[in-house]
C-alpha cells in the first residue's frame, strides 16, 4: 500500500506547475503566502520537484531491496504514466502558446525541464518494473533493456508501460492456469 501512497505523489508531479502558475497569476495568493517574492513560488516548486525525485529514488530502491513483485511495480507505474498525461497534454499547449509570444520563452523553457523531470521520475519506476521482471525470470535479458530504455522517451513510456504490464499480466495468467490442470 505505501508504494501506491509514493507513485500517487510521483504521478502529482507535473500538477505542481500548474499549482504554482495559479498562484502566481493570483495577486491575493502571491501577497499572503509567498509575500509577493517570486523567488519563494520558484523554491517552493523546486522543492515539490526535489521531494517527487527522493520519493522516485525511495520507491526504486524499495522495490529492489524488498523485490516488489513485477507485476504490481508495472501497475503502478502504469498509473503513474496514464495519471500525467492530462498534465503533459495542458504543458504542451501552454507551452506552444508561450512559445509564440514574444514574452514567453522562459515558461516554455520551464516547461521542457518539468516535462523531463517528470519522465525521468516516473522512468525510474518503469525501468525498475522492467528490471523486477527480469530478476523474476519474467522477461528475457534484451526485453528488459529494451522497456527499461522505452520508459525514457516521451509517449514510447505510455506505451512500454501497458505493454510490459499487459505481458506481466498475461504471464500471470498462463502461470495459475498452468498450476490448476492436473498432471
Amino acid at each position: 500500500m505505501g508504494k501506491y501512497i509514493l507513485g500517487a505523489l510521483v504521478a502529482l508531479f507535473p500538477y505542481s506547475l500548474f499549482l504554482g502558475m495559479y498562484c502566481l497569476y493570483t495577486p491575493s495568493i502571491m501577497e499572503t503566502v509567498f509575500f509577493s517574492n517570486g523567488f519563494l513560488l520558484i523554491g517552493a516548486v523546486l522543492l515539490c520537484a526535489v521531494v517527487a525525485f527522493l520519493l522516485s529514488c525511495i520507491l526504486v530502491i524499495l522495490a529492489i531491496v524488498k523485490k516488489y513483485d513485477a507485476l504490481a511495480m508495472a501497475r503502478l507505474n502504469m498509473i503513474i504514466k496514464l495519471c500525467q498525461i492530462p498534465a503533459y497534454v495542458v504543458i504542451f499547449v501552454l507551452g506552444f502558446f508561450f512559445f509564440i509570444s514574444v514574452f514567453g520563452i522562459g515558461f516554455t523553457i520551464v516547461f521542457v525541464v518539468f516535462d523531463c523531470a517528470a519522465i525521468v521520475m516516473s522512468g525510474m519506476v518503469g525501468a525498475v518494473s522492467a528490471f523486477r521482471a527480469y530478476a523474476e525470470k519474467r522477461l528475457m535479458k534484451s526485453e528488459g533493456i529494451v522497456f527499461g530504455l522505452l520508459q525514457f522517451i516521451f509517449v514510447a513510456d505510455v506505451v512500454a508501460c501497458i505493454l510490459l504490464y499487459v505481458h506481466l499480466k498475461r504471464g500471470k495468467k498462463q502461470e495459475i492456469a498452468a498450476a490448476e490442470r492436473p498432471v
